[in-house]
């Protein structure tokens, strides 16, 4: 069930994706299981069919959905390993991340224990 604040910064296509995201890392959401059609989840959250088309399209460029013609989106299958190349970009997303939290006041044993947090979530 998504559910979206209207009084919230973060834009209603990113709350939609975030959502989502959160669903499928920790195993709500299994691979293959397809997600609901733009029209209709737009329609149940009261939001214009683009803005449900972009969460979706966001989804597929992390490499949480596959997206297929006409038939709609699915959750994808984890990749096996990361490329050089996607490692290299999520380390620097999470350095950013973290040295942010360090800013904010987050003590390097505050920033192990975030970690450790996120990584329970997470479905093996």
């Amino acid at each position: 069930m998504l559910v979206l604040d209207r009084d919230a910064r973060e834009a209603a296509y990113e709350q939609i994706a975030s959502q989502i995201r959160e669903a499928i890392a920790t195993g709500t959401l299994p691979p293959g299981c397809p997600l609901p059609g733009v029209r209709t989840l737009a329609s149940d959250l009261g939001v214009n069919f683009n803005t449900v088309a972009r969460a979706y399209r966001l989804l597929e460029e992390q490499g949480f959905v596959t997206i297929r013609d006409r038939s709609g989106a699915e959750v994808a299958t984890p990749a096996a390993r990361a490329s050089r190349q996607a490692r290299a970009a999520l380390e620097r997303e999470l350095w950013e991340v973290m040295a942010r939290m360090r800013q904010a006041g987050f003590s390097e044993r505050d920033l192990r224990k975030a970690a450790e947090s996120c990584l329970e979530r997470l479905k093996e």
